[in-house]
């Protein structure tokens, strides 16, 4: 099945998003659409309605508190103010979870850093729900919070909650999300406006305008279907699913795991079909250098050349008198003197034999 990404942890969604306008995602089956726009529905109305997502502590299956995530403003307002990395530590749990400070301070190493890593995990899933804002601020749920509470989901300070078992929690400042949230629903409530206002138009024009109304009518429909409540091109820009990819298919394919690395090797020992293709390309090339060497040889014997290579002669300028002797020569029949140290040639070995000599040097032949 493919892996549905809910983005990329300490990313706020970037890296889904970037994975999408590259077109290295696909589009999601339909049922697995509804399924994560539930999950995602339900956890961004939580997040807005209440402020965070509260969940119950377990240890053995037996509660012993609740937690969140931390905001990212929350954060902020923390290292602003605590300055000793233990204190940033113990502020940080007591504001993230329901303990007491003299809770915390008898807990042990092992169980503080446990609880740390809790609540780093439900804040950066939080985070995670940056992508599918867009999407949720198109549900009936979103529009039910808007148009109920609106703008005072994002204005409050120093939230407190009680909890079902009476204990408290705390929160400082509103989630992130709210304001993008909040600009969403103010962006989509001034387009159904427009859309509204253009229609009136378009419908009294149109009785002397005609049929070159059409093009503006169709393109007012389409942008009336993206604007209907629960409407499912929303969520399916941004649920996306990447394409399955059969690793163990014999091509090795190249990665930076461990994982990785022993199937290349596995691959390469047992010989499998990237093995098989390398070996058959050298094999190939192999035979075509031999080829070709072979018919530059049956070329040098036409030619009555002895060994291969390619010869430059140097040019000699000869004096004026060397010249009337050669002219006096050849008067009289004589071949012209040969100056030995004229005719320096230089040999270079050619590029075939090379080429053979390294294949058969890495295949061991």
């Amino acid at each position: 099945m493919p892996s549905v990404t809910h983005g990329r942890e300490n990313s706020i969604g970037l890296d889904l998003m970037r994975r999408i306008n590259e077109g290295e995602m696909q589009k999601a089956p339909a049922e697995q659409i509804e399924r994560i726009r539930q999950g995602i529905q339900e956890n961004c109305e939580e997040l807005l309605e209440v402020g965070a997502r509260i969940r119950p502590l377990l240890i053995e299956n037996k509660q012993v508190g609740w937690v969140r995530g931390l905001h990212q403003q929350e954060r902020k307002m923390l290292k602003r103010w605590v300055r000793n990395p233990n204190d940033y530590i113990m502020n940080t749990l007591l504001l993230a979870t329901t303990f007491l400070p003299e809770e915390l301070e008898a807990m042990s190493a092992m169980e503080v850093r446990s609880l740390a890593e809790v609540v780093q995990r439900m804040s950066e899933y939080d985070t995670s729900l940056f992508p599918y804002m867009s999407a949720y601020a198109s549900t009936s749920s979103s529009e039910s919070l808007w148009y109920g509470r609106g703008e005072r989901l994002t204005s409050w300070e120093n939230k407190t909650i009680v909890m079902p078992d009476g204990k408290k929690m705390r929160i400082l400042t509103p989630p992130d999300h709210a304001r993008s949230w909040a600009s969403l629903c103010s962006y989509r409530e001034q387009a159904k406006k427009r859309l509204e206002e253009n229609f009136n138009a378009l419908f009294i024009v149109r009785p002397w305008a005609g049929k070159s109304a059409d093009p503006i009518a169709n393109e007012l429909r389409g942008v009336q279907r993206a604007l209907e409540t629960d409407s499912q091109e929303p969520w399916e820009r941004v649920v996306r699913v990447q394409s399955d990819k059969n690793l163990n298919d014999g091509w090795g394919h190249p990665g930076d795991t461990l994982e990785d690395l022993q199937r290349e090797l596995k691959g390469m020992m047992e010989g499998d079909k990237h093995e098989r293709l390398m070996e058959e390309w050298a094999r190939q090339m192999t035979e075509d250098a031999k080829q070709k060497a072979k018919d530059l040889e049956e070329l040098r014997k036409k030619r009555g050349s002895e060994r291969g290579g390619i010869v430059s002669e140097r040019i000699q300028v000869l004096t004026e008198k060397q010249v009337k002797e050669r002219q006096e020569a050849l008067k009289k029949g004589k071949a012209p003197s040969k100056n030995p140290g004229a005719n320096r040639t230089e040999r270079e070995v050619d590029a075939s034999n090379a080429q053979i000599d390294k294949f058969l040097r890495y295949s061991g032949g």
